[in-house]
């Protein structure tokens, strides 16, 4: 009953992690599904208008609540909520979030302190950046640790938890650049939406060192400009993406498929806003559409037996790839 619930709540605020989560091995599922919902939660509350104040408090509500598997207090903190919350997925996320919550309590300890562990951690810096601004690409890192990061370094330990990985030291120094590259993309091609939002998490130094205000980026007269910020952009990517592929090449065979679906879509992703002026068209939203999606995890299926898959898909990725943008993405 529980499963069911939280996958149509994954189905109402995810796209990518929800073509990841129901394939996962049945002994992690219901963890990173689950935990996928408390971060989004958090999420939540560090995008909406809410003050920096009072974000702080409400992070420490709902750990509290977390903690102390008060289903009486997480309800109230919901419903307190609920009417701050920008986007309308997830105010029904939040309307119905009781089922997320007994599912949590419902795990075993160590599940649940590995949960809690990364969840503090996270709207610590989600706490940080409400009122920090990113000023240069070390601030962007950081953020990105907070945000993301720690998901990498959670369905690692959750992972080793549950499965004893063999690799586990390894995969734990390159966890962290999978998430960081996955929010970065997002970051990338969200920029416009994000300043609507009053946000912005590009670096203020790169406009700076282009001559330029943040909002001159929406001028088609700096078309020259900002194509060359939006480069340095997406060339911060680049230590990630090795990073993470070597991350994914030693994970057991069970799980490398289900997380090569993000990576294989984020980077199609990254190379589609190469160049591209809806990236500052507050109209438009770069992505990759629903038959490529269809394709890649086709392709994966297909390919996940062959050593060879993760080369073989960049090299025909760099092929393809008519800018002339060098991402580095082979292997040595």
């Amino acid at each position: 009953m529980f499963a069911s619930e939280i996958n149509k709540l994954l189905n109402l605020v995810s796209r990518s992690f929800t073509l990841c989560i129901p394939r996962l091995p049945k002994q992690v599922r219901n963890e990173v599904g689950n935990f996928y919902l408390l971060c989004r939660y958090a999420d939540s509350i560090e995008d909406s208008k809410i003050s920096f104040t009072d974000k702080k408090k409400y992070f420490k509500r709902y750990l509290t609540c977390l903690k102390q598997e008060d289903l009486n207090k997480m309800n109230t903190l919901s419903a307190e909520l609920t009417p701050k919350i920008l986007n309308k997925n997830d105010q029904k996320m939040f309307k119905r979030f009781s089922k997320v919550f007994k599912q949590f309590v419902g795990f075993d300890e160590k599940s649940k302190k590995i949960a809690l562990k990364w969840l503090k951690e996270m709207t610590k810096g989600m706490a940080k950046y409400s009122k920090k601004e990113i000023e240069n690409f070390l601030d962007l890192d950081n953020y990105c640790y907070y945000v993301a990061g720690t998901v990498g370094f959670y369905i690692t330990q959750i992972t080793d938890h549950k499965f004893n990985l063999h690799k586990y030291d390894f995969l734990l120094s390159k966890c962290e650049d999978f998430g960081l590259l996955l929010q970065k993309v997002n970051i990338i091609r969200d920029f416009s939406k994000d300043y609507e939002n009053g946000k912005t998490f590009w670096p203020k130094s790169l406009f700076k060192k282009h001559n330029m205000e943040i909002k001159d980026a929406f001028k088609n007269k700096n078309d020259l400009k900002r194509k060359q910020i939006l480069s340095e952009m997406i060339k911060s990517t680049e230590p990630h993406i090795k990073n993470t592929l070597e991350y994914l090449k030693n994970l057991p065979a069970e799980l490398k498929f289900v997380w090569a679906i993000p990576f294989y879509m984020a980077i199609p992703t990254l190379l589609k806003c190469y160049g591209n002026d809806e990236i500052f068209d507050p109209q438009k939203k770069v992505k990759i559409g629903k038959i490529q999606t269809t394709q890649i995890i086709s392709s994966l299926n297909k390919k996940i037996s062959s050593e060879q898959f993760f080369e073989e898909y960049l090299i025909a990725l760099n092929e393809k790839n008519s800018q002339g943008l060098n991402l580095n993405l082979q292997l040595k």
